[in-house]
């Protein structure tokens, strides 16, 4: 089934995302948004994935390999000017997050008040209450991993303008806090030493980061280092190639479709630890076979390249985690196997990757002020602005013979990834430069 925003997508973006992923109530929630909302496809799209991973957390981890596994959780960021829509489709994804998160305050509030009426020696056999937190905006580190050491399954940081959290590093203490979320990444153990408490340490965590960035800050998230030590290289970037006038109308979002999402949601919080520890996952040995067939054919494309190896390094693994979010999503709404990840859930990661993987070399290249295609020779940049946005091999042919190109000399320049994404066997597409 096509959807119409799809055709719409393929006609005037090289990089459209690919919603196609996600079962269909969802496909057309995507769909309502846009038309309603004007909430670009690409944001509430990343934003969905996210919350996904917000409710899956540590209940479930991949096997990549013996002793190679990994979990779900995504560091994400919504770029756009000043004036798209970013934070709104952000808050329409979070919205059963945070609806779950204000119920389990309103029960902490009464649990605390039972403690506090209590007299001295009930107190003494009785624990006090914790708040389960998940959702942290305003934090320092020591209190984010005391939020986390409260709630085995995770935390996810929500930062409407995420530049601002990461320009306040080392505002709390002296300590390195990229190395914190570098870890956290790889959702590795830590542990801090505090003088006015007893010391935490955490030898599970899942730490999920989702925010928005101005277009015209994308620059300063390389600084102080953070573009050296792969911090950067770790965040999915989406943007919307096409924005468009956001104009209100009299249409409303259809409710059935908001509470199929809500439902997903509901569905993946329901997902539950195996005696305390993440259930492990495997690919089926189709998956596992074409997952290594992707990684293999990737890394020979980009293996001079030392950029797209760089951000190849990073987002390989992210296929195994949105193989795993996409296998439970379809479980949740299409009562799909949660026991294995079967075939379609590691094409539709790729999918997703490509999308993500394209949008960060026309970060990188924006950060660092290139223009590909001033790296060009005249007659392949005059070929490339001959080409249509999406074109055949044939067409291709007949325009390079024009510039005078031979056919081998054409084929090697439409391996370049950062200008030209191969569709199928015999369509191109061009990647749009910003």
């Amino acid at each position: 089934m096509i959807f119409s925003h799809q055709l719409y997508m393929v006609a005037n973006n090289s990089n459209p995302f690919p919603y196609e992923v996600f079962p269909t109530e969802i496909m057309i929630f995507l769909e309502q948004a846009e038309k309603t909302l004007n909430f670009p496809i690409d944001f509430l799209g990343s934003s969905i994935l996210s919350a996904c991973s917000v409710a899956i957390g540590n209940t479930y981890k991949v096997k990549i390999k013996e002793g190679f596994y990994t979990k779900a959780n995504l560091y994400m960021v919504i770029v756009g000017n000043a004036g798209e829509v970013k934070s709104h489709p952000l808050s329409l994804a979070y919205a059963p997050i945070e609806k779950k998160e204000k119920e389990s305050y309103l029960n902490y509030k009464k649990e605390i008040e039972e403690y506090d009426s209590l007299n001295d020696d009930e107190k003494k056999i009785s624990l006090k209450p914790f708040w389960k937190k998940q959702i942290v905006k305003d934090f320092t580190p020591e209190s984010l991993i005391k939020i986390h050491s409260n709630n085995s399954r995770g935390v996810s940081i929500l930062s409407d303008e995420l530049f601002g959290w990461i320009k306040n590093f080392g505002r709390y203490n002296s300590s390195s806090e990229q190395e914190t979320y570098l870890s956290f990444w790889n959702g590795g153990s830590i542990s801090v030493d505090r003088k006015s408490d007893e010391p935490i340490r955490l030898d599970n965590t899942y730490v999920n980061i989702i925010g928005t960035v101005q277009t015209k800050l994308l620059s300063e998230l390389t600084k102080n280092n953070r573009g050296d030590n792969g911090f950067i290289d770790r965040f999915l970037f989406a943007f919307n190639q096409n924005p468009k006038p956001v104009l209100w109308n009299n249409e409303n979002i259809n409710k059935e479709s908001i509470e199929y999402y809500n439902f997903l949601i509901q569905r993946l919080f329901s997902l539950e630890f195996n005696n305390f520890n993440s259930n492990i996952i495997c690919f089926s040995p189709e998956a596992n076979e074409l997952l290594i067939k992707w990684q293999n054919q990737s890394r020979r494309d980009c293996f001079n390249d030392p950029i797209k190896t760089g951000i190849l390094a990073k987002y390989e693994v992210y296929v195994a985690r949105f193989s795993l979010i996409i296998q439970l999503m379809h479980w949740a709404l299409n009562n799909k196997s949660n026991n294995k990840i079967e075939l379609f859930a590691v094409e539709n990661a790729i999918k997703l990757i490509e999308y993500y993987t394209v949008n960060a070399i026309i970060i990188n290249n924006k950060i660092n002020n290139i223009n590909p295609l001033e790296e060009l020779t005249i007659n392949k940049k005059e070929l490339y602005n001959s080409l249509d946005s999406n074109f055949t091999t044939v067409q291709a042919l007949k325009q390079a013979a024009f510039y005078k190109i031979n056919e081998r000399a054409l084929f090697r320049f439409l391996k370049n990834r950062t200008l030209f994404k191969k569709e199928k066997q015999g369509l191109y597409s061009k990647q749009l430069i910003i």
